[in-house]
């Protein structure tokens, strides 16, 4: 790899000033942030429009570029807001918008011209054809979901010329990105309006085709990807993101570094000692000792169900306890201020803060032989908020008699003069020397620079007070700031769009009132003469299993679409290309955006899984399980099992250590602490995916009729034909049926 070739930024996370600073000091090219409102990381500081200008300036100081994340889901009252919000975070001098809401991008692009947009991962963005239609809609760049492989990379890549973004280092979400409904459902708190209540990091008990345990089931490792720069390098990565807008400043300066140190060997050609850069990182933050999420396994088991925060560097063993104290065996350093957590056999025993390295005393219940880790490098802590980074000025000074003294500033990519308003006057006693410049020059009063004086050229016997030679010195710091502001230039978007929403892209040549949803071929056949029902969709336990799929299609006596799967990564995509080669596949239900494209032959509903909550977008569509009003044109979801989250990771291979290859016969479920259970179902394209499903429905029937909603969804996938047939019956004869349900986020304010 060349040098010239690589051209990727480091972005780092900023949830408040102070972690700004520490990436921008860390050598971080980027830097995203959230405002006060629509931010995917609601309870981070964030930064309010005033407090966004000084960032923006500090960061530009340096040539940091700093994209602004408004990537929540809008309701139709917000956008106006929105539209406000970004408008003046634009006249603020951000570089670009990282956007989730399909109808935002629409509003944006008509009301706000120029602005560069970062499709946020929250989209769901993982494949080619997702990609394809990125850049349809008029994305600049697209931040892929941290399920996308490095084939999916490489592939877009080479097919599609638009930017991509990776995660590199940080939390993974245990759901498929953007599409996880479990803090919504239990709290009314979305993770989509920025608000998730890390229902995930709780413990629950997992029971699998007749094993159990409990544990943290649904917390993935930390994910960190410092030894994979070189092949996302070479796969066209532009960008490698860095987690964590919600954790401390001394976590961003070191993970910047880090990765700064990692790509400068990668750039120069040098050695980079993997082992100890890792090591860094798991000081500052390491959650089940780090893994490669789905990047070169797409089966990959993220789980680590022992220990739920921050895990460290593992230090030695406990020899010996008494009294609340642990002796420990190390050839680490143990100091005041240390923090340390005890991990046991049956997961995390204890904690400490170290007052006393002669005395450690913890909380908890430790024993001898329990393994020691430092969470907390007091030492290192203070090292990290010591660091600086100054930037690089010269100074060729003029001083010449009854003329004005000049000075000639030089930076990196740039320049300025600055001319003082006064005369050189002639000493009558003692005259300036060249080293009483010097001296004055060498030091900067701002904690910006870093000068050097280059020449001095001066008049002999020439006479400046100290106080004027220091006015020199601001002047001529105040004048290579602004030359630095001023040569920082913006990107532009380019908005020659083709299209304006995704409706100008789709065949919709339907209008079917209600549709029946189902998993199960013989649900065609119970259905096929019910008038009360105009359409199917089909929901598909294997798609790979053609010779199903085709029975289905070709022997429904009613129009029928393909629900398709809300993942298709590296072989799932053969399997699909195949379906959508399919003639007898004329409707499909588009459940992410890749199908949108991959099917863009077909007949095409929007699905929920794209989660839709105002009416910009007016394509026919199934409205989000979180909207809190419907329009006539949209299809409502009046009875379903919600799926709450989508896994890329097998629950039976985090229970077991290994999958039993028999997706089939898999039966699961999950239990919280209040004793709520959910179901995991499975179903296959190439790979296996799991699905995690309220077990009592959400059904709005009664809200409908007395709405007059006409399209409707009556999704009955987990249930049986038998079931669904009386049900459907009792609504033909006007009765509804009585079931015990949640309304879920239906006529409540969404939070």
């Amino acid at each position: 790899m060349k040098k010239s070739d690589i051209k990727s930024e480091i972005l780092a996370p900023a949830g408040n000033v102070e972690s700004l600073k520490a990436a921008v000091i860390g050598g971080a090219d980027a830097v995203y942030l959230g405002l006060k409102d629509f931010s995917a990381r609601a309870k981070a500081e964030n930064f309010s429009l005033d407090e966004l200008s000084d960032a923006v300036e500090y960061a530009h100081l340096y040539g940091v570029k700093v994209y602004v994340a408004v990537n929540t889901l809008i309701k139709d009252s917000e956008l106006k807001s929105v539209i406000s919000l970004i408008q003046r975070a634009s006249e603020k001098g951000a570089d670009a918008f990282i956007i989730q809401d399909i109808g935002l991008l629409y509003e944006i692009r008509n009301q706000v011209k120029g602005i560069p947009l970062h499709a946020s991962t929250q989209m769901g963005i993982h494949n080619v054809y997702g990609a394809k239609l990125a850049k349809k809609l008029g994305f600049d760049r697209i931040v892929l979901s941290r399920e996308a492989t490095l084939n999916d990379i490489r592939r877009i890549h080479n097919e599609v010329n638009i930017e991509t973004e990776v995660f590199v280092q940080g939390a993974l979400c245990v759901a498929f990105s953007g599409n996880c409904l479990l803090s919504s459902l239990i709290s009314g708190y979305s993770g989509n309006r920025g608000k998730c209540m890390q229902l995930c990091r709780k413990k629950y008990t997992l029971s699998v085709n007749g094993k159990t345990d409990t544990g943290y089931y649904l917390s993935p490792k930390d994910l960190c990807l410092v030894s994979e720069l070189r092949e996302l390098s070479d796969a066209g990565v532009c960008s490698f993101k860095i987690e964590g807008r919600m954790r401390r400043a001394e976590y961003v300066a070191e993970s910047v570094a880090v990765y700064r140190k990692a790509l400068d060997a990668i750039i120069n050609e040098n050695k980079c000692d993997i082992k100890e850069n890792v090591e860094r990182l798991k000081g500052v933050f390491n959650r089940g000792d780090y893994c490669e999420g789905y990047l070169n396994d797409p089966t990959a088991n993220i789980i680590y169900p022992s220990v739920q925060g921050h895990k460290g560097v593992f230090i030695g063993t406990v020899s010996s306890v008494a009294n609340k104290a642990a002796v420990i065996s190390t050839n680490k350093k143990i100091s005041v201020g240390d923090g340390l957590k005890f991990i046991g056999r049956n997961g995390e025993s204890g904690g400490a803060y170290v007052k006393n390295t002669n005395k450690i005393t913890f909380v908890g219940s430790v024993i001898k032989g329990d393994k020691v880790y430092l969470t907390t490098d007091s030492k290192n802590i203070e090292s990290i908020r010591m660091r600086e980074r100054r930037i690089p000025i010269s100074y060729k000074i003029v001083i010449k008699s009854r003329l004005k003294p000049r000075i000639y500033i030089r930076w990196d990519n740039g320049d300025a003069c600055y001319t003082a308003d006064f005369d050189a006057e002639l000493a009558k006693n003692a005259p300036i020397s060249r080293d009483d410049i010097i001296k004055i020059f060498s030091k900067s009063i701002s904690p910006y620079f870093a000068p050097n004086v280059e020449s001095v050229e001066i008049d002999e016997n020439i006479f400046l007070t100290l106080s004027q030679l220091k006015q020199l010195r601001r002047n001529a710091e105040q004048a290579a700031f602004s030359g630095m502001l001023s040569g920082y230039t913006r990107k532009t978007a380019d908005c020659d769009l083709k299209h304006d929403s995704i409706a100008d892209l789709i065949k919709q040549p339907f209008d079917f009132k209600r549709f029946l949803m189902f998993d199960s071929p013989e649900f065609s056949e119970v259905f096929g003469s019910n008038e009360f029902i105009d359409a199917f969709i089909y929901r598909p336990k294997n798609y790979s299993d053609f010779e199903t799929l085709k029975t289905v299609f070709t022997r429904s006596r009613k129009p029928i679409f393909l629900d398709t799967p809300i993942m298709s990564r590296d072989k799932d995509n053969a399997v699909l290309e195949q379906i959508a080669a399919f003639e007898w596949v004329e409707n499909i239900v588009a459940e992410n955006l890749y199908a949108i494209e991959l099917f863009k032959n077909k007949n095409i509903l929007l699905g929920a899984g794209l989660n839709i909550l105002n009416h910009v977008e007016k394509a026919k569509k199934i409205i989000s399980f979180e909207a809190e009003t419907i329009s006539d044109s949209d299809y409502v979801t009046v009875f379903s099992k919600p799926v709450l989250m989508t896994f890329a990771h097998c629950p039976y291979k985090s229970l077991q250590g290994k999958c039993n290859g028999n997706c089939s016969a898999f039966n699961g479920t999950l239990t919280d602490e209040k004793n709520n259970t959910f179901k995991i179902s499975h179903y296959k394209v190439n790979y296996c995916y799991a699905r995690l499903e309220n077990t009592r429905p959400f059904c709005i029937m009664e809200e409908a009729v007395k709405s007059n909603h006409k399209n409707c969804v009556f999704d009955f996938c987990g249930y049986s034909a038998e079931f669904a047939r009386e049900f459907i019956d009792a609504l033909d004869k006007g009765q509804l049926p009585i079931i015990e349900h949640t309304h879920f986020n239906y006529n409540k304010v969404l939070r």
